[in-house]
């Protein structure tokens, strides 16, 4: 038999304690993908819970009555007003709490808040199941001090109250101001 040098005991011993390390890496690495992937699916992610689902599925235009050819049109006088109505619908399939939503109006013509008093947002109010909805009416009013003619592009929204991000957005509706004779 043969005599092992310290060299030859040295060596062997530091093998084991490089594989033991590459084992413990490869199970650390293996405990963090798991880990990672655990905390990314859709059940264990409260924000994408939170924020799934809400959206827009009607805009009407309920006052004054509009055209019979299309329902996204309307023509109105200086300093009159139009009534729409927004239809929220919960289409995802978890239960929504009404306090975490507002639904609101927004002018998206460039520079044309100035030319009307919108009405504040409006919370959704109630819990929404799969399949719930939720109606609002806003009356925004064209401003007579500042005349204007022309047409304007109208657009609800839902947000997040916490965060402000916007979640859904509606048609665009288009409200076209006469000037006075």
């Amino acid at each position: 038999m043969k005599n092992k040098s310290l060299a030859d005991v040295t060596e062997a011993q530091t093998l084991v304690k490089i594989l033991a390390v590459c084992v413990v890496l490869l199970i650390a690495v293996i405990a963090l993908f798991a880990y990672t992937l655990w905390w990314s699916s859709p059940q264990n992610n409260e924000h994408e819970q939170m924020t799934s689902g809400l959206e827009i599925v009607d805009i009407e235009i309920s006052e004054p009555t509009p055209s019979i050819l299309t329902d996204k049109f309307i023509a109105i006088g200086l300093g009159e007003s139009v009534t729409l109505n927004i239809t929220v619908k919960n289409t995802g399939e978890n239960i929504t709490s009404g306090a975490d939503y507002c639904v609101g109006l927004d002018v998206i013509t460039k520079d044309g808040g100035k030319y009307w008093s919108l009405p504040p947002p409006q919370y959704v109010g109630i819990d929404l199941g799969p399949g719930g909805t939720s109606r609002h009416t806003f009356a925004a009013t064209n401003n007579r001090e500042l005349p204007f003619r022309g047409s304007f592009d109208l657009q609800g929204y839902v947000r997040l109250v916490s965060t402000g991000e916007e979640l859904s957005r509606s048609e665009i509706v288009t409200v076209e101001v006469r000037y006075p004779n």
